[in-house]
Parts: structure tokens; sequence; C-alpha cells
């Protein structure tokens, strides 16, 4: 929907339009006879030299106002093409006093007046949104002198050696190329500025932005009909004209509005703010709850003064106080502060005390600022802001602050928050005096990272766990980082708008609880050993079998000479010892030994211990990946247990047999090792309980068998991670960390 300033200007450009097409259509012989085209074209000529002295005239007398020397600057190109605009009209065809006797001047007088005001569009273009410039008002009065020389020495020359310039126009014919091309370039400059004024009023809607857009509109068809006549009495002739004449009066107007109209109504804005702001400060020297008082610095005395003063010092309004009736004898710094007042400081926000008309002191800031009265006397004003409620909530604050640092010292573990800082963990609070007994005071850890305190496999794993806490996950774990000592982790993430801002952690030491897991992990090793023990006793039974058999044979024959049969037996004897052997390791308890493993050949040796089994329950077990010889530095009993204890899962969880994949890859920190078999699958919603003790899916089973096994895996600093999918099977991946050559000795004791 159009407004009314926008729809006047469609209606002007309508207007404008057809005046330009009429050009085509002889309808000026209608209304005017050939004698009548000198009497209009000296009006419309009279009316644009009118308008541009006016703008010329206003902007010399307003200048000292606006001091604005971009403006008169375009005023003074006014002056010029006036002057240009005079002396076209008293060259043209049939004046009666002409000062030329050739056609061509007129036509040169004409362009360039255009010239100089396609100019003067550009220049203010380029000006337009610039600062006021202010530089070079005193010499405004030898801009026009010299403006006026160079306009009438210009002019001289175009009187006196027009008939040897370039033609312009060739009477019959029409216009010359170079005319047109002038003309084209004034309207291309018209266009831009059309373009650039229209988008300006589209976002400020301002009177002067249209009248300029409509200004470049008329100059722009004025142009293009200066380029249609054949003659200089042409009709098309007359209508450039009004098109000029229409062009110089909006950009009158426009001058106009910008600098009288818009000033007197900023004006009017300003003090109407003006009194608002004095109403205002009225209200606020009366209803704000600070005290606020005027003092003269000399005779110290307070000769005004708002309600809340009286509220805060109890002092009658109606008589007179002093300085000295509310600061204190002893507080000789205010005092002092008061003699050195000066009338170009301030005094800001200062903390002291004052008293009541009752003697009693007050906490209280006071900011004293300097006023300048009319007869240049100089008065002090001073906001005086009780702080004795801020005072003791400082004070308890403090006291709060000061219990919570003792609890987290006294706290036996320690308790710490990390935050992400261009993407690295930094502690932003540790405390406890697990720390204070192990590592450095608190003071030097704040602001650091893990890697500045341990190595970078253990700050690794660190590090892991703290960005699955970022990710929203709460964790829980199990770690050995110093020496002898397990403890428990455990980090909560704590959000913002969804998004975790920080991590918040504890640390306890459970040592004295790993006696108690010791006694599980033995009593889950008993279980194995017993549901195994129907496998051995049928693996071993076909070995006892042919032994049986081939002794037999050996009886009937009675030769003992047949090696073949010998060997076989002595193969059989020798498997039956394998099995024997590693049933021994798994049923008798073994002392935690770390040291540097192959875990391929671990996986290897649990395979063919679980292959009796695995015949049994109709599985068939696969070991995919490369025969990688990195190592890990582990207790090799303790994870042969792990591999037993996710198997024997595998196993159980296709009761109809299967295919059991155990995968291993490595990177160049970890070292992956998953389980893969094709059961039925777990339940996503209780892959997390999953290692809780008693937390089982077997119909007899205790939970113990999958918590010892993460305990295991966490004592060895690493991870267990279970994938499952409904219908297809279960992923068991262990990542443990690699062991590497230049691993020093305090970081392997760190491990262990």
């Amino acid at each position: 929907m159009l407004t009314l300033k926008e729809s006047r200007i469609l209606l002007f450009f309508i207007v404008g339009i057809l005046l330009f097409f009429s050009n085509f259509f002889n309808i000026h012989t209608y209304f005017l006879g050939i004698s009548d085209y000198l009497f209009w074209h000296t009006i419309l000529e009279l009316l644009s030299i009118s308008i541009t002295l006016s703008i010329f005239i206003y902007g010399w007398l307003v200048l000292p106002y606006t001091k604005n020397m971009t403006n008169f600057i375009v005023t003074l190109g006014f002056m010029i093409v006036s002057v240009f605009d005079i002396l076209h009209t008293l060259s043209y065809d049939g004046m009666p006093f002409t000062v030329a006797e050739h056609l061509q001047t007129s036509v040169w007088f004409w362009v360039l007046a255009r010239i100089t005001d396609t100019l003067l569009i550009l220049f203010g273009l380029v000006y337009f949104n610039r600062d006021k410039v202010k530089q070079g008002i005193h010499y405004a009065k030898y801009y026009v002198i010299f403006s006026l020389i160079v306009t009438v020495a210009i002019s001289y020359l175009v009187i006196t050696y027009s008939d040897r310039f370039p033609l312009l126009i060739v009477e019959g014919e029409g216009t010359t190329a170079l005319k047109n091309s002038i003309e084209y370039v004034s309207a291309g400059i018209h266009l831009i500025g059309l373009i650039y004024f229209w988008r300006t009023y589209k976002k400020t809607k301002q009177t002067y932005h249209a009248d300029l857009l409509l200004a470049c509109y008329f100059l722009i068809l004025c142009a293009l009909t200066v380029t249609l006549y054949t003659s200089i009495h042409s009709f098309s002739v007359i209508v450039a004209h009004v098109f000029k004449v229409l062009g110089y009066f909006y950009i009158m107007k426009s001058f106009y509005y910008q600098n009288l109209k818009v000033p007197l109504e900023e004006k009017q804005v300003t003090e109407k703010k003006l009194v608002d702001v004095s109403s205002e400060l009225e209200s606020l020297f009366k209803y704000t709850p600070d005290a606020i008082v005027i003092f003269d610095r000399e005779s110290r005395l307070i000769f005004r003064s708002n309600v809340a003063f009286k509220e805060m010092f109890g002092f009658d309004q109606e008589r007179p106080v002093f300085l000295e009736q509310i600061v204190p004898q002893t507080n000789d710094e205010i005092t002092s502060y008061v003699e050195e007042l000066h009338p170009s400081r301030s005094l800001i926000n200062f903390p002291t005390q004052l008293k009541r008309k009752n003697e009693q002191l007050i906490e209280v800031s006071v900011t004293i600022s300097p006023i300048k009265l009319e007869n240049q006397q100089v008065v002090y004003a001073a906001i005086i802001r009780d702080e004795t409620d801020k005072k003791k909530v400082e004070k308890e604050m403090k006291k709060a602050r000061q219990e919570l640092q003792e609890t987290i010292e006294h706290h036996q573990g320690t308790i710490f928050k990390v935050k992400k800082i261009e993407g690295e963990y930094r502690f932003t609070l540790c405390d406890g005096k697990l720390l204070r007994k192990y590592c450095d005071t608190p003071e030097d850890i704040i602001g650091r990272t893990a890697r500045d305190f341990f190595p970078p496999e253990i700050a690794s794993v660190m590090e892991e766990h703290y960005e699955q806490a970022w990710k929203g996950e709460p964790l829980t774990y199990q770690s050995n980082i110093f020496d002898g000592i397990i403890l428990l982790i455990s980090l909560i993430p704590k959000k913002y708008n969804g998004q975790t801002v920080e991590i918040f952690g504890t640390i306890t030491d459970i040592t004295t609880l790993i006696e108690t897991e010791e006694l599980l992990r033995k009593t889950e090793k008993l279980t194995v050993v017993g549901e195994l023990a129907a496998g051995f006793a049928h693996e071993i039974r076909n070995p006892l079998t042919t032994l049986k058999g081939f002794i037999q044979l050996l009886e009937i024959t009675s030769e003992i000479k047949n090696k073949e049969y010998l060997t076989i037996m002595h193969q059989e004897i020798d498997r039956l010892e394998m099995i024997t052997n590693e049933f021994m390791v798994v049923a008798k308890p073994q002392a935690i030994k770390y040291q540097r493993e192959n875990i391929n050949n671990i996986i290897t040796e649990v395979l063919q211990f679980m292959g009796p089994q695995a015949l049994l329950m109709n599985v068939e077990m696969k070991k995919e990946g490369t025969e990688s010889k990195a190592l890990i530095y582990c207790d090799k009993n303790q994870l042969r247990q792990v591999f037993i204890n996710l198997i024997k899962n595998a196993m159980e969880a296709m009761p109809n047999g299967g295919t059991i994949i155990v995968k291993v890859a490595t990177d160049d920190m970890f070292m992956e090792i998953s389980v893969m078999d094709e059961g039925n699958g777990i339940p996503e919603e209780i892959i997390g309980r999953l290692g809780e003790p008693f937390y089982t899916l077997k119909e007899k089973g205790t939970g113990l068998g999958l918590m010892v096994t993460k305990k295991i895996i966490e004592s060895h600093n690493g991870f267990l991670e279970i994938k499952s999918q409904v219908g297809a099977g279960t992923t068991m991946t262990i990542k443990l960390p690699l062991w590497k050559e230049e691993t020093s000795k305090t970081e392997m004791k760190a491990f262990s």
C-alpha cells in the first residue's frame, strides 16, 4: 500500500512521462503559434534563474548559522548556473537586446549550465552522508568572487569565440552527436542520483529525499527532451525548459527543507527533550532512594537536599544543615577530599562512613560532582548511597564463601570443575585433602590441563572421559592414576539452555574396597570353572577313548613298533595337559603382576581354551585383524579372565549356535578388541545398567561377571563399550592404551 507521499511521487512521474511523450504528437500546434516560442522560453528561463538565485542567496544567508561549507559549495554552483542561464536567455534567437550574434552561443550557455548542475548533483552524491564540513567558512566571500571571475571569463570566451567551437545544433537538422553525448551523460548521472535518493527515501521517509528524487527525475526528462528538437523554435525546447524549472524547484524545496525546516523541527524536539529531561531530573531528585545534597565548599552549607536525605540522616529540611553535622570528626579522609574539590574533577563512589543526627555511623558510598550556576558560581552535588545492607550481604557472602572453601578443603577426596576452553579441558576448581596429599596446591592447578600433570597416555584417557561427559552424559569410572591408590571418579555435566557449560567432578579413594571386589572376582572365577567342567569332561573323554583303542590294538597285535600310533597317543596326551593347565590357571588365584604383553597371544590362548565349550554349543569362533606386535602393559591373567567372560556371554546369547568374531585393531594410542555375536541382542534401555552388581538378563546369573570385567578394564585405564541391536547381535568393545618404547618407568608405575 503506497503512502500519500509515495502516491504523489508516482503522480509526478506519470505527468512527466505524458509531457515527455507529447513531443512526438505535435500537441503544441493546438495551443502555440510560432511567435509564442520566444515568450514562453523567456518566461521559463526567468523562473529557473529566479530559483537558482534564490538557492544561492538563501545559502549565503544561512551560512553563518549552519557553518556548512558543503551546502554552500552547492549554492555557489547554482549561482554559476544562474549566470549561464541569464546569458543563454539573452543570447536566444529573436531577443531584441541579444548579447551574441551566433546561434551556437545560446546553445553553449545551455550546455555549460547543464554541465554545472550535473556536477553539483555528482558532488552532492559524494558528500551527501558525510559529516558537515566547517573548514573554510571565513573564506566564503572569496569563493564567490573567484567563482564570478571564472564564470565571466568562460562567458567571454563563449560570446567571442563560439563560432569556432564545435557545433552543438544544426538548424533544421537537429542536435549533434557531441551535444547528445553531453545530455546522455548528464541524464545518466541524474539517473544514479534518482536511484540513490529513492533507496535513501525508503529508509528515512524524509521529505527532502523525495524532493531530490523528483528533481533528478525531471532533469533526466529535460536532458532527454533537448536531444529531440531539430530547431531552437521547436516545442520540445519549451517542454525541456518546463522540466528544468520543475527540477530546480524541487532542488530549492529540498534545500529549504534540509537547512531550515529540519533544523527547526530538530530544535523543537531538542527543546521538548530538555523540558522532559529537566522534569525527569527533578523527579529523580525528589524520589530517588539515594540521598542528594547540594552544598557550598567554602561555607560547608547544605542549601538543598531531597527527601531521602532527611530519611537517611534524620535532619529537618527547614533548618540549615552543614557538612560537619554528617561527617564524623574522626573521618579526616572525607574532610580532606572536600578541601581538595576542584571545579573540573569529580569524586566517584568513594566508600566512607557518615553519621546520622543521633550520632549513629552508617556505611555509605559518596559521589561528588561540580555544578556551575548561571552567575558562574561553582557548587557541588553529592549523591550518598546507604551501603549498610550491601556491606552486610557482602559480609555474609564472604563468610559463606569461606565456609564453602573450608568444606572443600576438608573433603576426604577431591572436588573439581573442568571447562572446555579453546578445545582444551582446563580446571576451574580443584581442592580437597586427596589433592593436597598427592599433588600440588589448588593455585598451581587452576587454569591448567591434565596434560600439564600426567603422562600423555593417562591424560588422553582422562580427556576421553571429559569429552564423553561434555556431550551431556554423567559418568562414573575407576582409575589408578596415583601409585597404589584406586580412585572412583564421577563426572556430572552442568548444562545451561541445553548446552554443557562445565563439568563438576569428585574423586574418592576406594582402595579399601578392593579386597571386597577381589573376593567377588574369585567367586566369579569359580562360577566359570563350574560351567566349563562339562566341556572339559567331554573333550577329555574323546582322547581317552582314542588312547584306549590304540592300546587295545597294540595288545592284540603284540607289536609296539608302530611309531605312528604312538605319536598320535602323545599328541592326545599333550592336548589333555594343555586343557588341564588352562583349567588350573582359571581356577587357581594368581598374584596380580603387570608387564608388557602381546594381546594377540592372549586372545589366541583364550580361543583355544574356549574351543571345547564352543564345540558343545555349536558355536564357531573366528579371529580377525592384523597380527600387530603392539604391546599392552597389563596383568595377563586378568585380561584372560575378561576375554573368557565376554566370549562365554556371547556363547550363552546364542543357545542354537552361531558365530563369534573377535576383532583386533590398533591406532597410535590405543588397541581395540571387539567380541561380536549373532544373538538376540540387548534392548537399548537396559544397556546402561549392565555391569551393576546382581543385575543380569540370565535366569541363573548373578550379574557379577560383567561387573568384574568392567572393573578389570578400568584398572588397566581402558573402556568397555556395549553396542547392541535387538535381533541382530551384540558387540562388546574393549579399548586399552598401548605401551610405547619411550614410556618411562614412572609412567608404567602409574599404570600399575
